[in-house]
């Protein structure tokens, strides 16, 4: 069922890009030709102001078809007799309502359910950024400079520190505090009790219903206070005491309503890709409506960031062609980030994946790259430099070339998918 929910989503993301394209060549006088849901054969269509609306038989994903938009057409309404500054807002368009769906997305998710950031961190003695100076309560404002805009950026800034020590900077009281530290390496293969935490403590938060440890009587509420009989009085004392498992059957002891109980189970094996940590959490805060779009906006910033960096590491071979994400990776992923065992939780994890994945959409679309929409900005924002069309068996020609690059890395992307899904990426 989660798949399915998140096969629709990403339709939805895609759609939303394609409806910028509609509204905005309607809006500049170019005839639409057809506008589909979906993808394939046609299941059901209709007709009207010269406009083709068709639902289509695979149900991911959607087109705007704009008349001369392949070829020059003769016509007031073509895509090919446009001006510049007009062909310019059309191909923009989708982008723009990508972002735009993003920040609305996000603000919703806000105001409704508060926001972790500004000085809502959760700073546990022993962890690096202890150590470092930093207490809870601390600001983070750059990390080797650069700046700290959510909760998303300590992975993403942390990514290629590959163990070197780096500058911190923080606010305490409204001054502004420098530290240095070297980053701990953590993830990789391990065994786990599947719950979450509340912040750094045993308290279990979640606990899906479908895990070991709730089948075998475990819930929400409890604490854990032992495992396999070592005493355990935080979540790294628990993986410590995990690790030692070798996936053998565990026996866990638990505090609820002041009795204690023993509960033995298989823990479940993780493959977690490694990543480097400061040990610095943030807790939950209620917002207001402006806060709700300060941080809707500084997420979408901090999120376009991380995708700008995942390219350039790309080139640069700091990340591996082999980490890159395809359409089944995306829905996998959203599957497996929107199981939770509340409806409120699944709507939360769901509306962040869905912006997180607009906001993606939108700024790829915008690289300039043949067939996607950016090549065609520069294109278009050639011809108004010069003051006439682009050759349209040339833009052809780029758009074909592009399309068989983006297909070959599409499949390649798809491989990396298939592989790691049968476990040996």
């Amino acid at each position: 069922m989660n798949i399915v929910i998140a096969i629709l989503a990403l339709s939805i993301i895609i759609m939303i890009h394609e409806i910028g394209h509609f509204i905005a060549a309607r809006a500049v006088g170019i005839k639409v030709i057809e506008f589909a849901i979906f993808m394939g054969p046609k299941l059901f269509s209709f007709k009207r102001k010269g406009t083709i609306y068709s639902i289509r038989a695979i149900p991911i994903g959607g087109f705007v078809a704009m008349e001369g938009e392949e070829e020059d057409v003769d016509s007031s309404t073509s895509y090919s007799r446009m001006p510049a500054w007009k062909k310019i807002i059309a191909v923009s368009a989708g982008p723009a309502a990508n972002f735009i769906f993003a920040l609305l997305v996000l603000f919703i998710l806000f105001l409704s359910s508060g926001y972790a950031l500004d000085t809502n961190t959760v700073i546990e003695e022993g962890t690096v950024a202890y150590e470092a100076g930093l207490r809870s309560g601390d600001e983070l404002v750059s990390i080797d400079g650069r700046k700290v805009y959510d909760p998303l950026d300590l992975t993403v800034l942390l990514h290629t520190v590959d163990g070197r020590e780096i500058e911190i900077e923080y606010k305490r009281d409204g001054k502004k505090y420098t530290a240095l530290a070297v980053p701990e390496q953590v993830g990789g293969d391990r065994y786990m009790i599947n719950f979450i935490p509340e912040g750094n403590t045993t308290v279990i938060s979640q606990l899906a219903e479908d895990s070991n440890g709730y089948i075998a009587g475990l819930r929400t509420g409890d604490k854990i206070v032992t495992v396999d009989g070592s005493p355990v009085i935080d979540r790294d004392e628990i993986d410590a005491a995990m690790s030692r498992s070798n996936g053998d059957p565990i026996t866990v002891g638990i505090e609820r309503d002041g009795e204690y109980s023993l509960y033995t189970f298989e823990p479940v094996f993780q493959s977690v890709p490694e990543y480097y940590d400061l040990g610095v959490y943030y807790s939950g805060s209620s917002t207001n409506i402006w806060t709700a779009v300060k941080h809707s906006v500084q997420f979408s910033i901090s999120t376009l960031r991380a995708v700008i960096l995942s390219i350039v590491w790309l080139v640069t071979g700091a990340v591996k062609f082999k980490e890159m994400m395809g359409p089944i990776g995306i829905v996998t992923t959203i599957g497996a980030t929107i199981q939770q065992d509340t409806f409120k939780l699944f709507i939360i994890n769901l509306a962040n994946m869905m912006a997180f994945i607009s906001l993606n959409l939108g700024l790829m679309n915008l690289i300039p790259f043949p067939a996607l929409d950016g090549s065609k900005i520069v294109i278009h924002t050639i011809e108004g430099i010069r003051r006439k069309p682009f050759p349209m068996e040339k833009t052809a020609w780029i758009t074909v070339a592009g399309f068989v690059l983006l297909m070959a890395l599409l499949l390649f992307a798809t491989f990396n998918d298939i592989v790691r899904l049968l476990g040996r990426g």
